[in-house]
Formats: structure tokens, sequence, C-alpha cells
């Protein structure tokens, strides 16, 4: 389904009535991120163009304002793809989900929506690719996450899951000739790169941090 914006309201067409006091709070950082809002644009698109019920995997935010307005309206969520009725409309939030959850879904005949963020979608394109290339991946990220189940479905023998510096330091890899690490995007930037530190310095298998790409600056690099 393409991206479709909502309708914007020009600063000018904005009407105080007259006498209010006017006070504008901005919010920093925005509530969530692109890839959540063109998923949840996904939703809306889906109902009004096919009608409710459209099922939804997973909350399509962790936010519950938005997921309780989108129910009213008509959007069913659900945690697993066998809870859908066979040939309904599902929609994949914007985590992403794995090879398995698709042919799942396919084996129901389930008409799908996927709404995976654009850069969740590039880390597993990248698990695939680095695992074909027979790179050891090493995953920064939280285990039970949509998004890590994703993604290690990718390449399920080819991914450790690492969560903080701790099990970084001790991370186990064998005789793995080179190392690639990728990391869960609702990371922040800190947080990955204080656990990829600890990696380098606490693992003889893991050695200095070369090279990074742009999933989500930076969000993988690479142990040539």
């Amino acid at each position: 389904m393409p991206t479709i914006p909502r309708k914007r309201i020009a600063p000018e067409d904005i009407r105080t009535p007259e006498g209010a006091d006017q006070k504008v709070l901005l919010a920093a950082p925005r509530g969530y991120c692109a890839g959540v809002d063109r998923a949840v644009i996904a939703v809306e698109r889906a109902l009004e163009h096919y009608g409710a019920p459209v099922y939804v995997r997973k909350e399509i935010v962790h936010n519950r304002h938005v997921v309780d307005t989108l129910s009213e309206r008509g959007a069913v969520f659900v945690n697993e793809t066998d809870e859908v009725p066979e040939g309904a409309r599902l929609v994949f939030s914007a985590h992403g989900v794995s090879p398995a959850v698709h042919a799942e879904a396919a084996a129901r005949e389930l008409s799908t929506i996927d709404a995976t963020c654009p850069l969740v979608t590039k880390v597993h394109r990248e698990a695939v690719r680095f695992a074909r290339d027979g790179y050891r991946i090493l995953l920064v990220g939280h285990a039970g996450h949509e998004e890590v189940e994703g993604t290690m479905g990718e390449a399920p023998d080819d991914i450790t899951l690492i969560q903080n510096p701790e099990e970084a330091k001790t991370v186990e890899i064998g005789n793995a000739e080179s190392l690639v690490w990728l990391s869960q995007t609702t990371l922040s930037v800190d947080e990955t790169m204080e656990t990829v530190t600890f990696c380098g310095n606490g693992s003889p298998t893991c050695r200095t941090l070369q090279a990074t790409t742009s999933a989500m600056p930076p969000r993988t690099g690479r142990w040539p």
C-alpha cells in the first residue's frame, strides 16, 4: 500500500478564539517515528477502503489512545496469525515479521498489507545478505520484542542476540572469521554503541568496529 500522508493544517488556517491565551507546546522527541506513522496511516486507509474488520498483527504502535481509536473504527488487534479468520485481511505492523509469519499468512490465504518500517526492512535484508556471505551476526536488541523476533527469523542459524554490555562481554561466537552487528532500530545510538564497544573489548572473537552502514546510523556495523 502506498504511503498517503494525512492532510496537514497550515499554521495560517489555525484559529484561536478571540481573547484566548495561546500556549504552544513542542514535543521533543516526537511521540513515535515516521515508520510507525506510516503504519498507522496504512491501517486507517485499509479501514476506509475495505471497511471493518481489518486485522492487525500486534499493536500498531505502543500508544493506547491510537490503538483504542483504531479499534473503535474496526481494527482488530491480534497477537498471532492463527487468530485471524481464513481469507481475512491482515496488516503487519511497523516492527516487521519473520518469513515464517509470512508463510503462515499465505497458508491461511490471508490478504496481507505489509506496513513494516522501511528501515526495519533494510535491516532484514542486510541480515539475509550477511548470512549468505558467511558472516556471524550479532544482533543488539531486546528479547521478545517484535522487531527482534522478525530480524532473527531472517537468519536464525546465523544470529546471536546481545541485550546489554554484560552479555556482550561473554558472548561466544566460536571460530567465526567475520562478524557483523545489527541493531534493533528503536534503540538509542548511545545504548547500541555501549553494547557494541563492550563486545569488542570483552570477546577475543570480536575485533574493533571498523565501519558502519546506514540502516539507521549507526545501526549496522562490520568486523571485516
